[in-house]
């Protein structure tokens, strides 16, 4: 039963950290494919010339160690440059690899057995079982059906021992390595999938901010960087806490805190995963959309947030009533310094909507804003 929950949390990890997986397969199939390079071009040098000099059989032998060199030395090529940017079959091509790299290794065997070893098939066979990582299944699979042309090769070599102690011997052998292999890649799946969570906890904690759990204004930069360049229109709602500084010097630091996470849990509450939620320090908030669809959405938006946010407090005979001002900004995503065009025009509205006498929003006007928006809006 646990090794079903285990599979199955394979599975899940798969599909949870598949870019992580591509990276690794990639990087691991680059040197896999490498290292074969060389050993084809050692084995054609010095097994081949010199075995095969006095023979017919040299152009035959260095025709087959010459096409396993240049069928590799694509595979490294395209693992090398094509697959990290298209990384939608990386694991299809990695497992092809494997089964050819056997099946040429095989090919020699069968025409030169006594210039292939078999630990040498051996040997590359369980250097695979390090080159990808998760779907072991498909992994056991392609492994199993190229550890079956070897049994099947040697079966069609040695039909007359088929049923000698030395044949059976030798599918046992064919069946420990399948195992063996297996177990290195279960093993090496689970503790590249350790690193990748340990990986995932460290950038999530980079990204956040300690107190609401909101991106912190680094990770927010690098988002709207991301999208800098696009076609479309893009949105950053900035919005400051009215009366904070006297709701901390009057209850504290730790009322003021909680504050901050309730306006947090608001905000993420409001507004879906198309927006990036972030705290900027203080009592200042950030929501960034990009491809910004449907402005009224935004605004609607907006408007709920301003009936959300206020918090009374009662401090002796005092209330202490925290809203917010808001600013918004709308610009085209094409330009090169969109956050600090953005963040800009955000922050001027939200010290208009400071000046016109608190919690209250105010749209950053300009020529495209103009555009885009009615009258009534940019009032």
């Amino acid at each position: 039963m646990k090794l079903i929950d285990n599979f199955k949390k394979m599975n899940q990890y798969s599909i949870e950290y598949q870019e992580d997986i591509q990276e690794h397969i990639c990087t691991s199939q680059q040197a896999f494919s490498a290292c074969l390079c060389l050993f084809f071009i050692m084995h054609a040098v010095v097994l081949h010339i010199l075995d095969f000099a006095a023979s017919k059989e040299l152009y035959t032998a260095l025709a087959i160690s010459s096409s396993q060199l240049l069928i590799t030395f694509i595979w490294y090529l395209l693992f090398r440059y094509y697959f990290p940017v298209h990384k939608k079959h990386t694991l299809a091509a990695a497992h092809m690899n494997i089964f050819l790299v056997v099946i040429l290794f095989e090919l020699q065997y069968f025409l030169y057995n006594e210039y292939i070893s078999y630990n040498i098939i051996i040997c590359t066979v369980l250097c695979t079982s390090l080159t990808v990582i998760g779907h072991m299944v498909r992994y056991i699979t392609i492994l199993a059906a190229a550890l079956g042309v070897d049994t099947a090769i040697t079966v069609f070599k040695n039909y007359e021992v088929l049923n000698s102690i030395e044949m059976k011997m030798y599918i046992i052998d064919n069946l420990f390595v399948l195992t063996i292999a297996a177990g290195i890649n279960c093993s090496i799946s689970w503790l590249k999938y350790r690193d990748f969570e340990k990986k995932k906890q460290i950038i999530y904690l980079s990204q956040r901010d300690c107190l609401t759990g909101l991106l912190n204004r680094n990770a927010l930069e690098n988002y709207v960087k991301k999208y800098a360049g696009n076609d479309g229109i893009c949105s950053m709602i900035l919005l400051d806490l009215d009366n904070f500084k006297k709701l901390n010097d009057s209850l504290g630091h730790y009322e003021g805190d909680s504050c901050l996470c309730r306006t947090a849990d608001e905000l993420t509450g409001l507004f879906d995963s198309s927006f990036y939620v972030s705290r900027l320090g203080g009592d200042e908030f950030v929501i960034f959309m990009p491809y910004v669809r449907d402005v009224g959405y935004v605004m609607d938006r907006v408007r709920l947030l301003l009936e959300k946010i206020p918090e009374k407090y009662t401090s002796g005979t005092d209330e202490i009533s925290v809203t917010c001002s808001v600013g918004v900004a709308f610009l085209k995503m094409e330009q090169d310094d969109l956050y600090e065009k953005l963040y800009k025009a955000a922050d001027t509205a939200m010290y208009k909507s400071k000046a016109k006498g608190k919690n209250t929003v105010t749209v950053f006007e300009n020529e495209f804003s103009s555009k885009i928006l009615p009258k009534s809006l940019l009032r």
